[in-house]
């Protein structure tokens, strides 16, 4: 599984991720270069800190991605009502099984 830890990863993290057979790409790519870095290198795990957004184009556009991740406080910077199942259950994503996005219109959030 390739993970682009795009907002940066602390060096224990990166190897333990490795240790478990991740490949961690740590290249900091721009946010308007961001979805065809994600396809052009089949990037399965999204990490992100306060820099980068994962928002409702960036999420249709790539499918490959299996996970996004969000390291620090807040979930400002993800689109959460579009990758969750329903607003109050923001523990399941698109990835997980059924997100009802037809259903809600694309969600919320951008």
């Amino acid at each position: 599984m390739k993970i682009l830890a795009n907002d940066g990863i602390s060096q224990s993290g990166i190897d333990n991720l490795e240790k478990n057979g991740f490949e961690v790409i740590t290249t900091n790519v721009a946010q308007e270069q961001l979805i065809d870095f994600i396809n052009n290198n089949k990037i399965d795990a999204l990490l992100v800190r306060s820099a980068t957004t994962a928002r409702k184009e960036l999420i249709d556009s790539c499918s490959s991605l299996k996970l996004i991740g969000r390291g620090g406080v807040g979930m400002d910077n993800i689109c959460l009502l579009y990758t969750s199942p329903s607003p109050r259950d923001q523990r399941g994503s698109r990835f997980a099984g059924s997100w009802g996005k037809k259903k809600r219109g694309g969600g919320g959030g951008g």
